[in-house]
């Protein structure tokens, strides 16, 4: 089982490496983490869009890099997984919404299923294992149905770890199911659905969910109280806001990929740095 980035590197480093197109590879942060990756021997880049542009970003020196000049860098990087020439798709310097729209494309993008989600993976001084938060960046609406189809990305993708049975939370403000608290009601219905077949808990606050003695002192009864993985969070604002807070102030190493698409998307904030881009290639390696 993978616990935190270091192994999760080990895991890529043992694979062989994947072709990974980058859309709208303008931005010199991008091009260094991709560099990173690639003199690592851990993936081969095509960097799409303006190809004047795109090369007086690269360093000197910088070896590997295969340019492709085009005005619809998303299309024409989707076009390339569909014919076998790159193994996965990485954001650059396009908005997230026009890459969507080219990857849910029913006629030309990689739909799979009916819903994508946007994985964040946390790996705290704080806590013994990585944490995995969904979902910040991808589906604006949440309810019973979409919360289940999330549940079954991310369970195929920790599968992926080696992580067999990942405990999962609805969470909320609060344990106790209340009207006046939609995402509860939402929560009970969640775990009701699904907790025959997987661990889940919900609604749980996140002091207990993290904490065993938290639960113990609330007099709860939680079986993932202190070992959850995934924190199911009740909408994207808390989910996106959560995890750019342990970020920027709870020094913790973050990464994230989009899963649900017929391959990996390396979904990234415009403002993350080159470790959080690369740590984020090395999620979607996997």
């Amino acid at each position: 089982m993978i616990s935190s980035f270091n192994e999760l590197h080990q895991l890529v480093k043992g694979s062989a490496p994947k072709r990974v197109a980058l859309v709208a590879a303008e931005d010199p942060v991008l091009i260094e983490a991709a560099s990173r990756a690639q003199q690592e021997g851990l993936a081969q880049f095509l960097l799409f869009g303006n190809h004047r542009k795109i090369e007086s970003l690269i360093p000197p020196g910088t070896m590997g890099f295969e340019i492709v000049d085009s005005q619809n860098p998303a299309t024409d990087a989707i076009q390339y997984i569909h014919t076998d020439r790159a193994d996965l798709l990485m954001k650059g310097k396009i908005p997230t919404g026009a890459l969507l729209r080219a990857i849910l494309n029913r006629d030309t993008g990689l739909r799979q299923g009916e819903l994508l989600n946007h994985i964040a993976v946390i790996e705290s001084p704080h806590y013994h294992k990585l944490l995995f938060i969904s979902d910040g960046g991808i589906n604006l609406h949440f309810d019973e149905l979409v919360f289940q189809q999330m549940v079954e990305n991310i369970n195929h993708y920790l599968s992926l770890l080696g992580i067999e049975r990942p405990h999962f939370g609805m969470m909320s403000l609060v344990e106790t199911v209340s009207e006046k608290i939609p995402e509860t009601v939402i929560a009970k219905n969640v775990v009701e659905a699904l907790s025959n077949m997987i661990s889940i808990e919900g609604p749980i606050a996140p002091d207990v969910a993290l904490s065993r003695v938290a639960a113990t002192r609330k007099g709860l009864d939680s079986k993932i109280a202190g070992e959850i993985d995934v924190f199911l969070m009740p909408n994207t604002t808390a989910a996106n806001h959560l995890v750019k807070g342990l970020s920027a102030l709870g020094g913790c190493k973050v990464g994230g990929v989009v899963v649900g698409a017929r391959v990996p998307v390396i979904l990234l904030s415009r403002s993350d740095d080159a470790e959080t881009k690369y740590r984020s290639i090395l999620l979607g390696l996997v």
